[in-house]
């Protein structure tokens, strides 16, 4: 056997292999995407898992929202209602303190 003739030996049995691992890469391939749309299968099911609870969430983040601002006016029921509140105490406050400075000027003038 002369050296021309293992090269060739050598060449055939390389491009046998590649074929045979192409021939199995395409089998894999075919395998992990039965419906042949280019994205292997349990890729395609993670991704609608993660879709899905993605807009659970987003609907229960829409039912959280609505909840909290049942009059639909954009702002928070209990935020409006503690904004009341503290308008509210302003006003007595405000109240109160003109109130004492009433009797404060009324006693001062008393004592003058």
């Amino acid at each position: 056997m002369d050296f021309k003739e293992l090269v060739n030996q050598a060449r055939e049995a390389a491009e046998n292999a590649l074929k045979q691992a192409e021939a199995k890469f395409n089998e894999v391939k075919a395998s992990l995407d039965k419906d042949g749309d280019g994205v292997p299968d349990q890729l395609e099911g993670v991704m609608n898992q993660a879709k899905q609870a993605a807009e659970q969430a987003r609907a229960r983040f829409e039912e959280f929202k609505a909840s909290l601002d049942k009059d639909g006016d954009g702002i928070p029921d209990q935020l409006k209602n503690l904004g009341e509140q503290a308008r509210q105490a302003a006003e007595q406050a405000k109240a109160r303190a003109e109130e004492l400075a009433r009797a404060v000027q009324e006693r001062l003038g008393k004592k003058s």
